[in-house]
């Protein structure tokens, strides 16, 4: 696996050339959808098969995995440009091997929302052990559904995933209807086919400690006596505390929005070992970004590049921060800026180093490089289990 920054206005079929790769794959693995040259600064994940196989007339996805003892989730993640499809043709070429992994086993935690077509969940789904489905809110005292989950259930189980529901707490409840509130939270996890609870940040100035500490207390204790899981997110930059009474957490660090991005080693480098040197890393997933600044809105990574392909932007890569920023137009006044493939890199790396249990992400917007690296860097567990607390921990 490398990194490859575009320096004099080459094209994909270039690339691919210098690198012994297929175009058709390097354009998969970086979500592209323009050809000619690329502007300079680009960059693109390559990821270079060891070994390959032309599929022959009859051939199925199946009797590959055997022939080269490789899974099929395996295959399927290797050859992203099947998008989960197992329908062959005849001469197609495959990877069947790929450079071993560097940093031993992952967990992975995929976010399902309703926007998300079932095409782009099943091409997925060889990356995911957990998929929390965003499509519970609780709001004036009670509790609402987004969109129906059964069919998405339904598939995740299908593929030995776990599947979580995720709930927005737009308000906090009081005290006297936190039982109230667990109890509903726990009918419609159970009648919805879930295996557990993902509870939104309550790191906001919006709750105070006190009440979302107890709140989340309370819900363990009731969802563990119905043999559920919890999850919790957080802020990695703000109070996490409540998470400690969760089975898992999901740490989120934003740093697009700010005027002043600090470098990589003084922003998440030191907010991650902080957090790991409380001792909670082993049951965190850390997120990976999956949107860019544009002007003063996010959009997603992956439309961020096809603007600065389709525009021929100046990008540059700062190397300090870990981001890349692009200026197109008349003189240059749209800028975009987004977590680059060396941010994710050293992020993964962090991952490993410090002992966290995994990584999280949009399953709709997340791009397909970070996937690949995250697939190049670490066996993906998928079908995982996470020891829920115990009675004697609470």
């Amino acid at each position: 696996m490398q990194i490859y920054r575009i320096t004099r206005n080459e094209d994909v079929y270039e690339v691919a050339r210098e690198n012994g790769i297929s175009p058709i794959k390097l354009y998969e693995y970086n979500d592209m959808t323009t050809k000619g040259p690329l502007p300079n600064g680009r960059e693109m994940l390559i990821v270079a098969p060891t070994r390959t196989y032309n599929a022959k007339s009859g051939d199925k996805l199946n009797d590959i995995a055997r022939r080269f003892n490789v899974k099929k989730d395996a295959l399927l993640r290797m050859n992203p440009e099947l998008k989960g499809k197992e329908k062959l043709y005849t001469g197609q070429l495959l990877t069947v091997k790929e450079e071993g992994p560097l940093y031993g086993m992952i967990n992975t935690n995929g976010y399902l929302f309703k926007d998300c077509r079932k095409e782009r969940l099943i091409s997925v789904m060889p990356y995911l052990g957990y998929v929390t489905v965003a499509a519970a809110v609780y709001k004036n005292g009670k509790i609402s559904t987004l969109f129906p989950t059964e069919d998405a259930v339904s598939l995740i189980k299908s593929y030995g995933r776990v599947p979580m529901l995720r709930i927005y707490i737009e308000d906090m409840p009081s005290e006297n209807e936190y039982k109230d509130f667990i109890n509903s939270i726990t009918v419609i996890t159970k009648g919805g086919g879930f295996s557990g609870v993902t509870i939104s940040s309550l790191n906001t100035k919006k709750y105070d400690k006190h009440s979302r500490d107890a709140l989340v207390f309370t819900a363990r204790r009731t969802l563990m006596e119905a043999d559920l899981l919890l999850f919790a997110e957080g802020d990695a930059e703000k109070d996490t505390s409540y998470m400690e009474y969760a089975d898992a957490g999901i740490l989120t660090y934003d740093k697009l929005h700010r005027d002043d991005i600090p470098s990589f080693k003084d922003g998440e480098e030191s907010t991650l070992k902080a957090f790991a040197d409380i001792g909670e890393s082993s049951r965190t997933f850390v997120e990976i970004s999956s949107f860019a600044y544009c002007g003063q809105k996010f959009i997603e990574k992956s439309n961020a590049m096809q603007i600065t392909d389709r525009h021929h932007a100046d990008i540059i890569n700062d190397e300090d921060k870990k981001i890349s920023i692009a200026s197109y137009g008349k003189k240059k006044k749209h800028e975009i800026r987004y977590e680059n493939l060396e941010n994710t890199k050293a992020k993964l790396e962090l991952i490993s180093e410090l002992g966290f249990m995994g990584a999280a992400f949009d399953i709709g917007r997340v791009c397909t490089s970070d996937l690949m690296m995250l697939e190049s860097m670490f066996n993906i567990i998928l079908n995982p289990i996470i020891t829920p607390i115990s009675e004697q921990h609470l």
